[in-house]
């Protein structure tokens, strides 16, 4: 499985599926999170670039999109847990 280099920005947005609800209750493959949550974590990180973000979590397959949903998925899974990868600038 080749290296996932993530922004800052899609980061953020990949740990809002262990931060549910404000809650660190951690995350499994299939968790749903409306597109909303999304938005907030973006208006809640000012300074933070989050142009591409989703896009990039949707094309490294981490995520899929499901309607107004995103779901997490297995790779997204191991990204969060195994570290099978880090976030670009980051060696």
């Amino acid at each position: 499985m080749p290296m996932i280099l993530l922004s800052k920005g899609a980061e953020i947005l990949l740990l809002r599926f262990h931060e549910k609800n404000g809650d660190r209750v951690g995350a499994h493959p299939g968790d749903r999170l409306p597109q909303q949550l999304f938005e907030e974590a973006a208006a809640e990180s000012p300074g933070v670039d989050f142009d591409g973000s989703m896009q990039s979590l949707l094309e490294g397959n981490l995520t899929r999109q499901e309607g107004e949903e995103f779901v997490l998925t297995q790779e997204g899974y191991d990204y969060l847990y195994k570290r099978a990868g880090h976030r670009m600038g980051e060696g």
